[in-house]
């Protein structure tokens, strides 16, 4: 029968704790990520290469034409 009155440590093992540990450091290094290819994309000049607009003006006069 388990004692409730006694406390027990809610992670085991040395190795639980640092398998626990491991999981942020997963987390921090996505949202880097991510934060980092926002700002790059936030910084890009978008009008510098307008090639896919005009790509897409002619798919689309292509397809109304046709």
């Amino acid at each position: 029968m388990h004692d409730f009155s006694k406390p027990h440590p809610h992670v085991a093992s040395k190795e639980e704790i640092a398998k626990k540990r491991k999981l942020p450091v997963y987390m921090l290094i996505i949202v880097g990520i991510f934060l980092i290819a926002l700002l790059v994309y936030m910084v890009a000049d978008h009008s510098a290469n307008p090639t896919a607009q005009v790509m897409m003006s002619h798919l689309q006069s292509a397809l109304l034409n046709a």
